[in-house]
C-alpha cells in the first residue's frame, strides 16, 4: 500500500492532486521543488517524486527551472469533454439505477440535494473559486453514488485536467447561473430512479459546459 505518512511522496502527491482538483493552480503557473517543499513543510525528495507522477499524468509539463501547470489546448479540451460527458452520463445513470434498486441510502440522496444547494449559494456570492469547489464536490458525490470505483477513478483524472480552468469558467455569470437548474435536473432524476433521464441530463450538462469552456490563453 502507498505510504500515506506525512512527508511521504504519496502524501505530497495527494496534497498536490487536491490543489489541482480545487483549481488552486493557474494554467502555465511555474512550480519549483524548493517552493513546493517549503510550502508543504517537507524535504525536496518526496516533492521530486510527486512531481514525477504529475508529469506522467500530464498535469504538469517540463519548464525552465522546474515544471509548469499544463494548459489544455482547444483540441485536448474537446477530447476531454467528450470523454467526460460519457463518463458523467454513465455515473448518473448508475446512481439512478442504484436508487431504483433501493441500494442508495436516503441520506446519500439528500446529500446530493445539499451539494446542489451549496453550488447555488457559492454562485450567488459570485465567488468563482468557492463555486468551482462546490461544483466538484457535487460531481464527486454523483460519481460516488454510482458505486463503480473504476468510473469514479477515471473521472477524478479527467476533473484534475479540467479543474485548472474551471474557476475562470465559473466566473462567467451566464454559465454560473445556468448550472443550478442543470444540476437539479440530474439529481431529481437520480432521486426518481430514472436512469435514462439521469444519463440525458448529465450528458446535456457536460455538453453545455464544453460550449461554455474558455481554454487558457
Amino acid at each position: 500500500m502507498p505510504d500515506s505518512q506525512p512527508g511521504s511522496a504519496h502524501a505530497v502527491y495527494t496534497a498536490l492532486r487536491h490543489r489541482f482538483s480545487d483549481g488552486d493552480y493557474a494554467p502555465g503557473q511555474r512550480l519549483t521543488e524548493a517552493a513546493l517543499a517549503a510550502d508543504l513543510g517537507v524535504s525536496r525528495t518526496p516533492v521530486r517524486e510527486a512531481i514525477g507522477r504529475l508529469l506522467a499524468e500530464g498535469l504538469v509539463i517540463q519548464a525552465a527551472r522546474g515544471v509548469a501547470v499544463a494548459a489544455l489546448s482547444p483540441v485536448e479540451a474537446a477530447h476531454l469533454f467528450v470523454l467526460r460527458a460519457e463518463l458523467e452520463s454513465l455515473a448518473a445513470g448508475l446512481a439512478a439505477e442504484r436508487q431504483a434498486a433501493g441500494q442508495l441510502a436516503p441520506a446519500a440522496v439528500d446529500a446530493l440535494d445539499g451539494a446542489v444547494d451549496k453550488v447555488e449559494e457559492a454562485v450567488r456570492t459570485r465567488d468563482a473559486r468557492a463555486s468551482a469547489r462546490a461544483n466538484l464536490t457535487l460531481h464527486r458525490a454523483i460519481a460516488a453514488a454510482a458505486g463503480n470505483p473504476f468510473v469514479e477513478d477515471t473521472l477524478h483524472r479527467v476533473w484534475d485536467r479540467i479543474a485548472v480552468t474551471t474557476v475562470a469558467n465559473l466566473d462567467d455569470p451566464h454559465w454560473a447561473g445556468a448550472i443550478t437548474d442543470q444540476h437539479r435536473a440530474i439529481v431529481s432524476a437520480i432521486r426518481r430512479g430514472d436512469a435514462q433521464a439521469a444519463r440525458s441530463a448529465a450528458k446535456s450538462h457536460i455538453e453545455a459546459a464544453a460550449r461554455a469552456y474558455k481554454p487558457a490563453t
